[in-house]
């Protein structure tokens, strides 16, 4: 489908609602929406980053790093967003002016924010899990993985248990004030490249390097469906409020319902 074709075939204010950015020198680019959707972060891989008001079309702040920047993610509201920059993590107000560089969080390529502790959860090249607690700006705790740089990150909306990941296959869940894994499930024969948990924290999808892409019940703990022969390797995979699955390989998408 091209956009102008589903433009024609949807209402006439979603049509509106479709914008064009032509960001060709900074990509690849992280993105990210406020939780209600007003506000769009984008972030891309040589420092580009820029909070707006898609809807109303106005830049609310634009920064250019000149350095690299891994992700990038709302806080609380779109008043504030942290950036994972080349060393360190930074912190941002909706003008984006630098408040907090945060030390502690050393080499981050996965955020994500849980909204009901305010707490931001880092993972990348060192290995650790690190919870930060944005209202107070204490470290609430340091997680050691001991199992190399992860390679995935997605927060259960559920439960807020974080799934991390790892290059040998195994995909660990984590609680802040656990010291190791609550789980450790073995999903595919290669490094994990990408995590998707479902809005009621039933199911899980996992993408491998091998090809593989599998969906586990996370109530039993039970592999449910294994498609083990991708014509390429999963990059990305995710899943919708209402059930849809849509898995990147490369320059395709694939769309699977009730899956």
């Amino acid at each position: 489908f091209k956009q102008s074709e589903i433009k024609e075939h949807v209402d006439v204010t979603t049509s509106n609602k479709a914008l064009d950015l032509k960001l060709k020198d900074f990509g690849p680019y992280h993105i990210d929406y406020s939780r209600n959707g007003t506000h769009l972060l984008i972030a891309g891989r040589k420092g580009h980053v820029a909070s707006m008001d898609w809807r109303k079309g106005e830049l609310r702040a634009e920064l250019h790093l000149n350095e690299t920047c891994q992700a990038a993610t709302y806080l609380q509201s779109e008043q504030y967003f942290a950036v994972a920059q080349k060393k360190y993590t930074f912190i941002y107000d909706h003008e984006g002016v630098e408040l907090h560089r945060l030390k502690q969080h050393v080499e981050v390529k996965h955020m994500e924010f849980l909204p009901y502790h305010y707490l931001l959860a880092t993972a990348g090249q060192t290995g650790w899990l690190k919870y930060q607690d944005v209202s107070t700006g204490q470290l609430v705790a340091e997680l050691r993985t001991k199992l190399g740089p992860t390679t995935a990150m997605a927060q259960n909306p559920w439960n807020a248990v974080m799934h991390l990941g790892h290059s040998n296959g195994t995909v660990t869940l984590w609680a802040p004030n656990m010291p190791t894994p609550l789980v450790r499930l073995l999903s595919a024969r290669g490094p994990i490249t990408s995590v998707a948990i479902d809005r009621q924290g039933y199911y899980m999808a996992t993408t491998g390097a091998d090809k593989s892409m599998k969906i586990w019940d996370i109530r039993n703990f039970r592999e449910l469906h294994n498609i083990e022969n991708l014509p390429t390797p999963g990059t990305n995979v995710s899943i919708s409020d209402t059930g849809l699955l849509a898995l990147t390989r490369g320059p395709h998408v694939t769309l699977w319902k009730d899956a």
